[in-house]
């Protein structure tokens, strides 16, 4: 590592900046944003002028005098684009003067470089590549914007303001474990989506709380985040979950998790199976309900995490119930669900416009399931039924729709493993229901019925397949 990254404090000096071509001017634009004073050493007072409107904290000075003669007793740094023989004497002139300088895109010159920025408020990320590769170092910065919550900036603003404030009372916590509590609990999750007056009185509370506790009880009860982890495949994981998995103590998981999707939690966290495999005793709700209380009131920090989303299907209305009567912090994490997965995966729109402007979600595991689905609401043409853990009961869901007056020859698509590595359609019309669930072979899957399935690519493959077999003949 050449360059150590460091964090300028612009309102200490003057920032001078010599140069009028556009990698000064970008320079300037950074500078203005950062709230420096810029003393501007320009040969071209048109670009001066139109600059001075520039939006910023310091000021703007603008000179067109010789910049080897400037009076630099009060800069902090020195920045210069003015072309090469100027650039290695303005470079020298700062050395001697003991000037941080950096010479844009000449870092043999430089003693300090820019790194592409991720500017979120209080909270600013730096990336530099030495001045090898400025292209690497934007294209990191743009996947590092992608994962920091755009509010983290008002979340480091927030702590800011009460750290005093804690400090000043009796800690039952170490303030390093209080402040991850805050920044992994739901007064962050209120700040990132945006209700700030909330998180504030919260922080406000747990503070004072805290002194309370300083009794000796530093017991505390930690957060359970009911994480959706999609329909398998982890790149589909939300940047939320991808927060929660990263600062869990123990992820509980269904049988739906990947084992790809797993790996994205923290590597100490512990992973629990609740999950339910058809054909075996698996752990009844009320027993997971207990084990995610327990193990919040034991201070750890708890995932649990499904398959989807945890609203669809995932009986994550009912933990989150439990967990609220038993006074444990929870936060809702939302899930890409099966239907919106898979049916991306195979360019399966499950609406659309003048042919499909309604959408059900309905689920029948077993057939007693299907036997208790009013299907006369189901029959319009103009509707797009998503069955979820239809897989054993297709034909039960098949003669229910055909009884009630949709069209046998409807469109209709088995989307089995969907986002998966052995994912697998099959499509046909809904009197095939049975027959396409079958041909797609075991694992979670979810059916599709409406026009909109012959809108899907697996269906436009079997036409074509269809025309060339007819032409083969």
């Amino acid at each position: 590592m050449r360059f150590l990254p460091v964090f300028l404090d612009t309102a200490a000096g003057v920032v001078v900046v010599v140069g009028s071509g556009e990698p000064a001017r970008g320079k300037l634009r950074l500078l203005r944003a950062a709230g420096a004073h810029v003393r501007w050493f320009s040969r071209d007072a048109d670009v001066a002028e139109e600059m001075l409107p520039l939006s910023g904290q310091g000021r703007l000075e603008i000179s067109f005098g010789d910049p080897l003669k400037a009076d630099l007793s009060d800069a902090v740094a020195v920045v210069s684009a003015a072309g090469e023989a100027l650039d290695a004497q303005i470079a020298a002139r700062a050395r001697r003067h003991r000037i941080p300088v950096n010479v844009v895109d000449r870092p043999e010159l430089s003693t300090f470089i820019f790194p592409a920025i991720v500017d979120r408020g209080e909270v600013v990320v730096a990336i530099g590549t030495g001045g090898a590769s400025p292209v690497l170092a934007r294209r990191l910065r743009e996947l590092i914007e992608t994962l920091l919550p755009t509010r983290i900036g008002d979340l480091a603003q927030l702590i800011g303001r009460h750290r005093r404030r804690f400090a000043a009372v009796p800690q039952a916590l170490s303030p390093r474990r209080f402040w991850q509590n805050v920044i992994a609990g739901p007064i962050a999750e209120a700040v990132l989506a945006g209700r700030s007056e909330e998180a504030e009185a919260h922080l406000v509370a747990a503070i004072d709380g805290n002194g309370a506790r300083h009794s000796g009880d530093a017991g505390r009860t930690e957060t359970v985040f009911l994480v959706g982890a999609g329909p398998g495949d982890p790149d589909l994981l939300t940047l939320r979950a991808l927060h929660a998995l990263a600062d869990a103590d123990v992820v509980f998981y269904d049988e739906l998790v990947t084992a790809a999707v797993l790996d994205r939690a923290r590597r100490g966290a512990e992973q629990v199976f609740v999950g339910k495999r058809r054909g075996e005793a698996g752990i009844a709700q009320d027993e997971i309900n207990r084990r995610l209380v327990a193990a919040a009131r034991a201070g750890r920090r708890v995932v649990r995490l499904k398959g989807g989303d945890p609203f669809v299907f995932g009986r994550g209305g009912e933990e989150l119930e439990y967990l609220r009567e038993a006074g444990v912090p929870v936060v809702v994490v939302p899930g890409i669900t099966a239907a919106l997965g898979c049916a991306a995966e195979v360019g399966l729109p499950l609406t659309f416009r003048n042919e499909a402007g309604k959408l059900a979600f309905i689920t029948a595991q077993r057939a007693e399931d299907a036997a208790a689905i009013d299907w006369s609401g189901l029959a319009d043409r103009q509707t797009t039924v998503v069955v979820y853990m239809g897989l054993a009961t297709a034909a039960a869901v098949r003669d229910g729709l055909i009884a009630a007056g949709r069209d046998g020859e409807t469109p209709a698509a088995v989307l089995a493993r969907g986002t998966r590595p052995d994912s697998q359609a099959a499509v046909g019309r809904l009197e095939e229901l049975a027959a396409l669930a079958a041909e797609v072979g075991e694992g979670p899957a979810i059916l599709v019925i409406g026009e909109v399935a012959a809108r899907s690519a697996p269906w436009r493959a079997a036409q074509v397949d269809a025309v060339s077999a007819q032409e083969a003949a």
